[in-house]
């Protein structure tokens, strides 16, 4: 079985200074289906951007 997930590769700001976070996609193969084993991540050539503080608690009051 395939799914996806997303890891954060770096931290980048943009031009008025707030922080973003890079994040690459990974294809996830589950449970050994075809010739994948168990666990296997495989990225993706798709990135996005994310501000940091819709990820944590930095800068919210």
């Amino acid at each position: 079985m395939e799914d996806e997930a997303w890891r954060s590769v770096d931290i980048i700001r943009d031009n008025d200074g707030i922080p973003h976070v890079l994040q690459q996609k990974m294809l996830v193969f589950t449970s050994g289906v075809s010739e994948e084993s168990a666990g296997y991540t495989k990225p993706a050539m798709e990135h996005r951007l994310v501000p940091l503080k819709d990820l944590t608690k930095f800068g919210r009051s």
